[in-house]
């Protein structure tokens, strides 16, 4: 009987941990299908990422191209902007004038703008009736 007893003990142990350690295999088999869906996870959203960076990288990209396309026209966007604020309220090309020192009259054929960044001068290209041209400033005419 003891024999008996030994062996059905043998056998409680045997099953007892077979059950721990099937139960032990199966929540670690568990956690690793939990952690390798996690990780598929944030590779689908890293490569969602890394697509929506190279659309960015390749936008950028072409504003840069287009920048630098049309940056060599930007002095010449600036001073006709400049051009047009200065000669707002002057005579413009065309018009016939009348010259103060003799009371001739001329025709505008060009207003010249010129300076830098804080200052400017403004003069008139006129051409008198005899076909000779003078640069003359603003107030010299009326």
């Amino acid at each position: 009987m003891k024999k008996d007893r030994t062996v059905f003990n043998t056998i409680i142990t045997f099953l007892s941990l077979s059950v721990i350690i099937g139960t032990w295999s199966y929540m670690d088999y568990k956690r690793d299908s939990d952690i390798a869906r996690e990780k598929r996870e944030t590779e689908g959203k890293l490569q969602k990422e890394l697509l929506l960076n190279s659309t960015c990288n390749q936008f950028v990209d072409s504003l840069n191209y287009i920048n630098g396309e049309l940056s060599k026209f930007q002095t010449l966007t600036l001073s006709m902007v400049h051009k047009q604020e200065a000669t707002k309220g002057l005579k413009s090309v065309g018009d016939i004038v009348y010259m103060k020192n003799d009371s001739s009259r001329v025709v505008v054929e060009d207003v010249l703008v010129g300076g830098g960044k804080y200052n400017y001068y403004v003069k008139y290209r006129v051409i008198f009736k005899n076909d000779t041209i003078k640069e003359i400033s603003p107030e010299m005419i009326y």
